[in-house]
């Protein structure tokens, strides 16, 4: 995008937020611009509370957290121009609302059900199908664009089975199962890893083809 338009989009915020301030609202301070969206310190706080939900664990208030977050927000933020040239692969209303069925029976952080956890979480029901959403739409994003046509050979196989898996075994006390027992589950390992580094391959060249600007410190800090 160019640079003069992504400067308008941003002046363009800042005068609202200024506005907003004067008439004594409360505002959403902007932590981060990429390309001509904003990542909000409100977005950081729910993502957050929503993987803590998901977790079934507290909020984290390490700060480390919350650049991990930001890292992961702007990282999305880059793809999705991709995923909206793909909308074949977005999930449709009856999947998700059959994944939120599944995930709102589970138990939650102190065995809290689904509506006393969302409350204690301060999130919406919305907040939850949208986050499982996003995260189905990633997963097949990422299978669809790297993970198609990837294999790992046998020698791959069996390296990692004598470098790694028998060493896992081993400082955990259990008991080793032959290579062709788990040959398929390592093949799903190393596959899942190449996809990965081609995912942060590609990830690198958005950045450099987009305006990626760490405009604040947020309230947990961001990355510098």
């Amino acid at each position: 995008m160019p640079r003069q338009l992504a400067a308008a989009v941003l002046t363009l915020a800042i005068f609202m937020l200024v506005q907003l301030a004067l008439h004594g609202e409360i505002i959403d301070r902007i932590v981060a611009v990429v390309g001509n969206t904003a990542i909000t310190q409100s977005e950081i706080d729910k993502e957050l509370r929503l993987e803590a939900l998901f977790n079934h664990s507290s909020v984290s208030e390490d700060p480390q957290s919350a650049q991990e977050v930001l890292r992961r927000l702007i990282d999305r933020r880059l793809i999705h121009q991709d995923l909206a040239m793909t909308p074949f692969l977005l999930a449709k209303t009856d999947e998700i609302n059959q994944l939120f069925d599944q995930f709102r029976r589970k138990s939650y952080l102190e065995d809290m059900d689904f509506n006393t956890a969302v409350r204690h979480y301060g999130i919406t029901e919305q907040d939850c199908q949208a986050y499982l959403a996003e995260q189905l739409n990633f997963e097949r994003y990422v299978s669809f664009r790297f993970k198609t046509g990837l294999k790992a050979n046998p020698q791959q196989v069996e390296a990692y089975y004598q470098v790694i898996y028998l060493r896992q075994q081993r400082e955990a006390g259990t008991a080793f199962e032959s290579l062709n027992s788990v040959s398929q589950a390592i093949q799903e390992i190393l596959i899942e890893q190449q996809a990965n580094e081609l995912l942060e391959k590609h990830i690198m060249e958005l950045q450099s083809e987009t305006r990626v600007e760490i405009l604040v410190a947020s309230g947990r800090q961001v990355p510098e």
